[in-house]
């Protein structure tokens, strides 16, 4: 394991810089991530202009949220199916399953909602609750890209599952860019007719094609 990794260092807005940094150091609970692929969504874009995120992360800190990788190291306390070289996706975020809105099945609104970030780097480090509640082993039957798709796609497929919507159904998608056009593709594969609405002609081109 090597002592330093290539990072993107987010200090401020627009200002990004890459550099050496430490290897994060695991606690008895947590493991850490060699990252395969990250990917850029319209959150790290608001961040990035704005320079930081109240609740999700404050400068200086390493960027990003979206990734796949593969177990490099695990804590002590760690459940043992977690195993090194074993490729995994991991949210960025884990409730605390404490809370009055968690204990009410809306872990989204959790009063301590646990942020974790550092996907753009050679190696992540995920805590220990997040390894519990929100890491996922990736199948072999997946690619790297398509598993790096798999927390906005989460997003995506609870808002069907709170709109209730069923086959016959008509839905209304407001917007075009990747959470929408997504929105479109599963609704259509449950038979939902879709109307999609979207100010430029390219992105409507692709939502048709869907």
């Amino acid at each position: 394991m090597p002592s330093k990794m290539t990072a993107a260092v987010l200090y401020g807005s627009e200002d990004l810089r890459i550099e050496k940094i430490d290897v994060p150091a695991l606690a008895a609970d947590e493991v850490l991530v060699r990252v395969r692929l990250a990917l850029t969504d319209g959150t790290d874009l608001k961040v990035w202009k704005r320079g930081y995120h109240a609740k999700m992360i404050q400068p200086p800190a390493v960027f990003g949220h979206e990734l796949v990788g593969e177990i490099a190291a695990v804590g002590k306390r760690v459940d043992p199916r977690w195993r090194i070289g074993m490729r995994v996706i991991a949210a960025n975020s884990a409730p605390c399953l404490r809370c009055y809105h968690c204990r009410r099945g809306q872990e989204n609104l959790c009063d301590d909602l646990l942020f974790n970030n550092g996907a753009y780097a050679d190696y992540m480090r995920i805590p220990g609750r997040i390894v519990v509640e929100n890491m996922l082993e990736v199948p072999h039957s997946v690619d790297d890209q398509s598993a790096a798709l798999a927390e906005p796609l989460a997003c995506v497929l609870r808002g069907i599952h709170e709109m209730e919507v069923r086959a016959g159904d008509t839905a209304a998608v407001i917007g075009c860019g990747p959470i929408g056009l997504k929105f479109v593709r599963m609704l259509s594969r449950r038979g939902v007719r879709v109307i999609a609405l979207a100010r430029r002609a390219a992105p409507l081109d692709i939502a048709k094609r869907l």
